[in-house]
């Protein structure tokens, strides 16, 4: 997700680390705005949030919509291996991008 749609009270689904691999927070970690502010500095655009996040914010559009936009996704991998890490991570981001342009 990226920074500027993150909000305070959501939660690092993966550990941040910098260019070097060193670790900057760890997953489960509580989004501040400080936090925000934290990794804007470190160069860091994008952190992977939990799920329940993810879900909160598309609960905000319009059900329905939300509800299409998952079932066409749906449609689209049907055919891929969703336990796949890389597959739910794709999957992911364009569940993340299709609900964040509507």
């Amino acid at each position: 997700m990226r920074l500027t749609d993150m909000a305070p009270g959501m939660r690092l689904a993966k550990d941040v680390y910098d260019p070097n691999g060193n670790v900057l927070m760890r997953s489960g970690t509580v989004v501040t705005e400080r936090l925000v502010k934290a990794l804007r500095s470190w160069g860091i655009d994008e952190v992977t949030i939990e799920a329940d996040a993810e879900d909160a914010a598309s609960a905000m559009l319009d059900p329905k919509t939300a509800a299409e936009i998952r079932a066409l996704l749906d449609q689209q991998f049907s055919l891929s291996n969703r336990d796949h890490p890389v597959i739910q991570a794709l999957y992911g981001l364009c569940l993340e991008r299709a609900l964040g342009n509507r």
